[in-house]
C-alpha cells in the first residue's frame, strides 16, 4: 500500500497533521519509536502541569507521581481512539526516510507514501561543562521519574522549564537555588513582569542567582543539579544521503510552507526549531498538511501566545514595553493589579497585574502581560484580540460576565 502521507513522530505536531489529513480522506501512517504524544504528553506540558497542580494539595512525591501517570495513560488512550477512529495505522519503531518515496522502519519494515512529514521533537539541551549523567546531574525528563525527591537543589537555567520546576520543587519542600547566565529571568519576556515574578520567587524561599555561570557553582553542596537551558531538535539519521534535505544550526531547514529541499518531504514542531511550543507545533503540523495536500499558506508567527506556570502564572502574547521601545512604536502602556478585581479577592489571588500595550493613534492592541491569577486562560482574551486586530475600545466596550477574573481585561481597556 502506498500512503497518501506518512508522519515521522507522534508528538503534537506529528499527531495533529496525522488526524487532520485523516479527517480529510487521505491514508496516513504515523510513525514514532516511543509512545504517541512525544515530548508534550509524556516528559513536558501535561507531566509538568500535573506535578505543578498537585504540589498545591499536599501530596507526597510518589501520589504527585501517580496523579502524573494517571492523567497522561488517560489522555493517550483518548489519542489512540482518535487513531482508530480515523483510520490512521500507528507503526513503533524509529522511521528514516530512505528515498523520496519509502520510510524504513527499525531498517527493517518498508513504508511508501507519496509524501512525508518529519516531526520528531527536541531533547533536553546539555551543557558542556554541566553533562547530565542522569544521576547526580539530570533533565527535566528524569525528574518525571525519580524514586524520591532529594531536599537540595541546583537549578540551572532560567528559562521556562527552570522556573516552573523550581516552582514545583520548593513547593514539595525542597531547598531551591535557580542560576541564570544571563541577568534577567525569562529573557524575552516584559522586563516588569519578570522583576515581579522574581520577587515571588524570593519570597518563596528559593534563592535567585544572576549572571552566574553555572560551571563556577560547588555542586557538591547540593543533592541533585537541573540542568533546564533548553531544548534542542531532534534532527539526525532521519534520511539517507541521498535524500535531498538541508539542517541550518542543528535544525531541519524548511520554506515558508514548511517544504524542505525535497518537494514531497515537509517538517514541522521543535525539529525545525523557532518556537518549541506544542501549540505551535499542532498548527505547523496542520499549515503542512494545508500545502501538502494542495493549498497554499504560509506560517504566520504573528499572534502567539506564551504561558509559564510558576507561582504566580504567567501569560504573555505579543511584543513587550521593551520591544515596542526598540522599535519606536508610539505606544501607551496600562497596568491594572488584580487587586481591582472583585473575583480575585474571593479566590484570595490579588497578586500581580494585567498589562496592555496599544498604539497610541489607532487604539490596536500591540501586546499583553499577565502575572497573577489564571494568566493562562487571560491571555488567550488578548490572543484572539490581537489577531482580530481589535482595539482597547473594543474591549471596553464589551460585556464581562461579574464577578470574574476576566474583568481584568474590560478594567485595563478602560484605562486608556
Amino acid at each position: 500500500m502506498t500512503y497518501d502521507l506518512c508522519v515521522l513522530g507522534a508528538g503534537w505536531a506529528g499527531f495533529s497533521a496525522a488526524v487532520d489529513a485523516a479527517r480529510r480522506k487521505r491514508s496516513v501512517c504515523l510513525i514514532d519509536k516511543a509512545e504517541l504524544g512525544g515530548t508534550c504528553l509524556n516528559r513536558g506540558c501535561i507531566p509538568t502541569k500535573v506535578f505543578i497542580a498537585q504540589s498545591r494539595k499536599g501530596l507526597s512525591f510518589s501520589e504527585v507521581q501517580e496523579k502524573c501517570r494517571a492523567t497522561v495513560t488517560r489522555l493517550r488512550s483518548g489519542m489512540e481512539f482518535l487513531l482508530k477512529q480515523n483510520r490512521i495505522t500507528f507503526l513503533r519503531g524509529r522511521g528514516r526516510i530512505e528515498d523520496p518515496k519509502t520510510v524504513s522502519v527499525e531498517g527493517r519494515e518498508a513504508v511508501n507514501a507519496k509524501a512525508f512529514l518529519i516531526a520528531t521533537g527536541s531533547r533536553p539541551k546539555e551543557l558542556a561543562s554541566l553533562p547530565i549523567d542522569h544521576k547526580k546531574v539530570v533533565s527535566s525528563d528524569d525528574v518525571f521519574e525519580l524514586p524520591d525527591l532529594p531536599e537540595r537543589w541546583l537549578v540551572v537555567g532560567g528559562g521556562v522549564i527552570g522556573c516552573e520546576f523550581s516552582c514545583f520543587l520548593r513547593r514539595m519542600g525542597c531547598s531551591v537555588t535557580l542560576v541564570e547566565l544571563l541577568p534577567q529571568l525569562l529573557t524575552g519576556f516584559d522586563a516588569e513582569v519578570v522583576r515581579k515574578l522574581q520577587q515571588s520567587l524570593e519570597k518563596a524561599g528559593i534563592e535567585v542567582v544572576l549572571g552566574k555561570d553555572a560551571a563556577s557553582c560547588d555542586i557538591g553542596a547540593y543533592d541533585k543539579v537541573l540542568v533546564a537551558t533548553g531544548r534542542q531538535a531532534v534532527a539526525e539519521d532521519l534520511w539517507a544521503g541521498k535524500v535531498k534535505i538541508e539542517t541550518a544550526k542543528g535544525c531541519v531547514a524548511v520554506d515558508r510552507q514548511l517544504r524542505t529541499a525535497t518537494p514531497n518531504i515537509y517538517a514541522a514542531g521543535d525539529c525545525i526549531g523557532g518556537y518549541l511550543l506544542a501549540h505551535v507545533a499542532a498548527y505547523e503540523g496542520e499549515l503542512a498538511v494545508a500545502n501538502i495536500f494542495g493549498e497554499t499558506a504560509n506560517r504566520d508567527y504573528a499572534v502567539v501566545p506564551t504561558s509559564v506556570f510558576t507561582d504566580p502564572e504567567i501569560g504573555a502574547v505579543g511584543v513587550t514595553e521593551e520591544e515596542a521601545k526598540k522599535f519606536g512604536a508610539e505606544y501607551s502602556a496600562r497596568t491594572v493589579h488584580f487587586l481591582a478585581v472583585g473575583m480575585a479577592h474571593v479566590l484570595e489571588e490579588t497578586q500581580g497585574f494585567v498589562k496592555v500595550i496599544a498604539d497610541v493613534k489607532s487604539g490596536r492592541l500591540l501586546g499583553a502581560h499577565v502575572i497573577g491569577v489564571h494568566a493562562s486562560e487571560l491571555v488567550n482574551i488578548f490572543s484572539l484580540a490581537l489577531k482580530n486586530k481589535l482595539g482597547v475600545k473594543d474591549l471596553r466596550h464589551a460585556v464581562f460576565a461579574h464577578p470574574s477574573i476576566s474583568e481584568v481585561v474590560g478594567e485595563v481597556a478602560r484605562s486608556f
